[in-house]
């Protein structure tokens, strides 16, 4: 409804600022229309603005826009989860929205709820990072990939890429 309502808007906008265009260029012969052409082009510019930033705000609101978004703080968060108030509360969006985002995320199969600690987190496995480390077969001590090692230092054992 409020979409219809700023389309509507932009179009009576659209109507006034062609008419204060239309008086600006009829006031070159009697100067006497020149207020209302500029009474006309104010009126239509600020109705031009109010429906430019509520339609871009409803788009925001969609939940296709939303769920990059949330894509996005999940992945800034190191955690790879969020909750939904923190998408709320982070993205300056109402429930709904962030319900419905979070709905779409989970259908495409991008995160799924879990309950811990008593609230719902939205979990994106594909953000969470990925360690590997060297471990020693035999005496499990574990090193950093970094470090150019073949054989355990401590005890001679092999080496293995392991997966955290």
């Amino acid at each position: 409804m409020r979409r219809i309502t700023a389309i509507v808007v932009l179009l009576i906008s659209v109507l006034l600022l062609g008419g204060g265009l239309l008086f600006l260029c009829a006031a070159i012969r009697q100067p006497a229309r020149l207020s209302l052409a500029f009474s006309l082009l104010a009126i239509g510019g600020a109705l031009a603005a109010w429906s430019g930033l509520t339609l871009r705000r409803l788009w925001q609101l969609t939940p296709e826009h939303l769920s990059d978004r949330i894509t996005v703080l999940a992945r800034t968060g190191g955690r790879a989860e969020v909750t939904l108030s923190q998408v709320v509360g982070e993205l300056h969006v109402p429930d709904e929205a962030a319900k419905a985002a979070l709905a779409l995320l989970e259908s495409r199969g991008q995160c799924h709820a879990e309950q811990r600690e008593g609230r719902e987190l939205y979990v994106f496995p594909g953000l969470k990072t990925i360690k590997f480390v060297r471990r020693c077969a035999y005496c499990g001590n574990e090193f950093s990939v970094k470090t150019a090692l073949h054989e355990c230092p401590d005890c001679g054992g092999e080496l293995e890429l392991v997966r955290q």
